[in-house]
């Protein structure tokens, strides 16, 4: 069964870039822009695996994951938060409830063992 993941990014060129690393490994991929959108397209997908920016506008993927991780739909499905914030946004990313944290520029590699871990 292929997986489906959502990633959650703002930034045009950097959703393109995940969504086609993401599709070239076989996974199955959804987007959206901001956090406000994330929760609508998680509750209506049903991601395996959710991946999300931390600095969006109308909603932070931080103030996101914490709306997830409250409804009991969302309580366990895996998050990888990215951020260009450093030690600040990840910790900030962690204490909401993400699985785990990757620097900005995310090296393909590390990005890919990650998605691996949490998805399989």
């Amino acid at each position: 069964m292929v997986k489906k993941i959502l990633v959650v990014e703002d930034n045009a060129d950097t959703l393109e870039l995940m969504t086609a690393l993401l599709q070239l490994e076989g996974y199955a991929v959804v987007t959206a822009e901001n956090g406000r959108d994330g929760i609508e397209v998680a509750r209506a997908e049903r991601p395996d695996l959710i991946i999300t920016d931390i600095n969006m506008p109308f909603l932070s993927g931080t103030d996101m994951i914490k709306l997830l991780r409250a409804n009991s739909e969302f309580e366990n499905t895996p998050i990888l938060a990215v951020t260009a914030y450093g030690k600040n946004g990840a910790e900030g990313a962690r204490q909401a409830g993400a699985n785990e944290v990757l620097a900005k520029p995310v090296e393909y590699d590390l990005f890919r063992d990650h998605i691996r871990a949490l998805v399989d």
